[in-house]
């Protein structure tokens, strides 16, 4: 065995200094992390040349060796290394779950001569549509995006950092199965990539199949869909008629490109086999919110030639057929149909200080998308009593009821719900205009002053608003864009409905900078304008002078000599409690007397297929002191119970959570994304740290745990920058301003942090 400071490994095939034949040879043998460490890969290396390897092969041997508790340990590796004659040194690299990559081991082998030289076949075959069609698409978005750069150097940089092969997508004996997704390009989005395709063995049913990226924990994957594309290729063989999978695999953030998914089958006899083998270049969301084309774009054709010349100068060949051409047709008509809008030139500038005191609207329709206890709605209600204060009598119209519908009412506003499918799901534009008409006849639409859509999946009021003739004001929370967020769900006709919902809104308004500049391609800029949240300070500061920390945090279960770690907001993807979960398991490897030491609460669980996917990922994990508790109306304890408030997500434009933790003086630990620095300046009110990158928040979580005395000027800190910015009684005014302004279609001005 070969050992170092944070390895223990053993090459088992071919031995150290054997002389081999020239050609294509297999390395095989095992590495092992020291405590504390973990190994997600592993690679050979010949000079400058860099071999990808497959790891992760169980092995029962070892899991008792190193008294894992665990069935197998996923410690093999497979390379597969083409040797030229003369002494070659070779150097195994392990993919440490940091991000790099180091070596843990270095051997010599002597090569003769051969002709002709041994080899051994490799997947291989041409690239399908999904894995030449996704690279064109994301080839066509960093042509619009990097302007300045070539078609042809963007072509042979991406072509460069497609995975060398197929790898193992087809399944290895005796399993028999293909993947079809991740593509060798792939969008990764809130730190999850798909996997989707088909497996089964001969003769033994499926139990489970098991996915991962990170060899940290895997995840089960869907089972037993109807497959009659297998099931017809393989008519012998009966499992293969509901062999079909699906499902979806954590990326921690820090892992390089490419990314290596790897299946497990257990099978009906409790045996373990590594199935398909994937990788796959890696792109964030962010880069699928950017313009498809811009105005400066080359023509569709010249990225097409790019890019075959690119992969053809790789090696890769494409495959022709009836899927692709429909694929490129469908890609080509998108292409042509983006190219921006002229949109006619301002009327008016945000920035003009709002001059005169127009009367604000006695009537007032609010638009939301459901009256959950999520943030927006919350927001809306909040906005909501500051309306009524100001002499407003409220309609609210919902596309869903919710638990805030009492508090409407309290009001005295009248709810009445909607049906929107009809406009979701229309076929064109025609059916729906047509839908939009019948919006009208489920609410007195013509008898307001003015109508507020809050957030973008509203867009049917923005658009019924104008159907009445009425002013309409359209809140925006959402850092995405509306094909991105609804993806599928909706049809193509309402699809650009929502698009241009920014365009016919009177005022878009927007809380932090960040969001704007999302939207800002389509719509106006001369309508957006900056209106951030806020925090009712006054009213938290009475509820938090009524409470007893100490009993508060007994009721939660914490002792006295624990941390408690609240991560507050809805249990879905975008909030990243996935990747959260994954630190806490790396903080518990790394500094496992500071993770016994604390609580973990994961505040919004729901009955969601996320969150049944993350209750697998907690069990996997084994971490008993890392829990979901169910969303609550009864939260805010949690913040004055904590000692940190963590907000792991992967999206946000201006959380409530992080006003109410900034108020609440809870040290604050959050993801870096879009409108949270706008808040919460890095290192002066709040610890930032990239979204999902799992390492660094364990590192970050060891860092605030272990001093908390330092944590006590940020919350300091945080607490007075909500007071000095972020305050009800400041902003508030300024959106009662808002709405006047656009109901007597006034100019308005942004209000920005600083």
């Amino acid at each position: 065995m070969a050992e170092t400071a944070f390895s223990i490994s053993q090459l088992e095939s071919p031995t150290a200094g054997a002389t081999l034949p020239q050609g294509r040879h297999l390395l095989r043998g095992w590495v092992w992390p020291k405590p504390g460490g973990l190994f997600s890969d592993v690679r050979a290396r010949i000079g400058e040349k860099v071999y990808p390897g497959v790891h992760g092969l169980p092995r029962p041997d070892l899991a008792s060796h190193f008294r894992t508790g665990k069935p197998v340990a996923l410690a093999e590796y497979h390379v597969a290394v083409d040797l030229a004659p003369g002494l070659a040194t070779v150097v195994l690299e392990a993919l440490e779950i940091e991000g790099r990559w180091r070596a843990f081991e270095q051997f010599a082998i002597n090569v003769e001569p051969c002709r002709p030289p041994v080899t051994f076949a490799v997947p291989g075959g041409p690239l399908r549509w999904i894995d030449h069609g996704h690279g064109l698409r994301l080839l066509l978005r960093e042509s619009a995006r990097q302007a300045h750069r070539t078609v042809a150097d963007l072509a042979e940089e991406l072509a460069g950092a497609l995975p060398a092969g197929r790898i193992l997508r087809d399944a290895p004996p005796p399993l028999i199965g293909y993947v079809d997704e991740p593509a060798s390009v792939c969008c990764c989005r809130f730190g999850r990539i798909p996997a989707f395709g088909h497996l089964f063995h001969p003769d033994l049913k499926l139990r489970r199949l098991l996915a991962t990226t990170d060899l940290q924990a895997w995840q089960p994957l869907e089972i037993g869909r109807p497959s009659p594309g297998p099931a017809a290729h393989y008519p012998q063989h009966a499992h293969a008629r509901n062999s079909g999978f699906v499902g979806l695999v954590d990326v921690p953030a820090q892992l390089p490109n490419p990314a290596s998914l790897r299946i497990y089958a257990e099978l009906e006899d409790g045996s373990l086999h590594l199935g398909p083998v994937i990788r796959s270049r890696l792109h964030p969301a962010d880069i699928e919110k950017l313009p498809l084309r811009t105005s400066g774009s080359p023509d569709f054709d010249e990225v097409q030639t790019a890019w075959q010349a690119a992969l053809a100068a790789r090696g890769f060949t494409i495959a022709q057929d009836t899927e692709a051409e429909r694929f490129l047709r469908d890609l080509r008509q998108e292409y042509e149909v983006s190219a921006p809008r002229r949109n006619p030139p301002p009327a008016r500038s945000p920035d003009v200080v709002l001059t005169g005191r127009p009367q604000f609207p006695r009537r007032l329709l609010l638009a939301t998308h459901g009256l959950s206890l999520q943030g927006a709605p919350r927001f809306l209600l909040e906005l909501a009593h500051a309306c009524v204060q100001a002499g407003a009598a409220l309609t609210v119209v919902s596309a869903e009821d919710g638990p805030l519908r009492a508090e409407f009412e309290a009001l005295g506003a009248t709810v009445k719900p909607v049906n929107c499918l009809p406009l979701e799901q229309a076929a064109d534009e025609t059916a729906a205009r047509t839908a939009v008409t019948a919006l009208l006849d489920q609410a007195d639409w013509h008898a307001a002053d003015l109508v507020l859509a809050n957030s973008f999946t509203t867009f049917w009021a923005v658009h019924a608003a104008k159907a009445a003739a009425k002013p309409v004001l359209f809140y925006v929370h959402e850092s995405t864009t509306p094909r991105m967020f609804f993806d599928s769900r909706i049809s193509s006709a309402a699809l650009a409905m929502a698009e241009s919902a920014f365009i016919i809104a009177d005022r878009v308004s927007f809380t932090t900078a960040a969001t704007r500049d999302i939207h800002l391609t389509h719509g106006r800029p001369d309508r957006c304008v900056i209106t951030p949240g806020w925090a009712q300070l006054a009213r938290l500061d009475q509820w938090i002078a009524r409470q007893d920390r100490r009993a508060l945090r007994q009721t939660l279960g914490v002792h006295e000599d624990q941390f408690l770690i609240c991560n507050i907001g809805t249990v879905s993807d975008r909030k990243g409690q996935h990747t959260f979960a994954r630190a806490v398991d790396l903080l518990w490897r790394r500094h496992p007397e500071l993770a016994a030491r604390a609580r973990f609460i994961l505040l919004g669980g729901r009955d969601s297929p996320f969150d049944a996917m993350l209750r697998d990922t907690l069990t996997e994990l084994g971490r008993d002191n890392l829990i979901v508790h169910p969303e609550t109306t009864d939260y805010l304890r949690y913040y004055l119970a904590a000692d940190l408030f963590a907000c792991s997500s992967y999206e946000e434009s201006s959380p409530r959570v992080i006003f109410e933790a900034m108020s609440c003086r809870v040290p604050i630990l959050a993801s870096a994304v879009q409108g949270i620095p706008e808040l919460v300046r890095p290192d002066l009110e709040a610890v930032l740290v990239p979204p999902g990158d799992t390492s660094q928040w364990a590192d970050a979580l060891a860092l605030m745990l272990s001093a908390p005395a330092a944590n006590a000027p940020l919350a300091a800190r945080a607490r007075a920058r909500v007071e000095n910015c972020f305050s009800d009684t400041q902003l508030l005014p300024h959106h009662l301003a808002l709405i006047s302004a656009t109901a007597a279609s006034g100019p308005v001005r942004s209000v920005s942090a600083p």
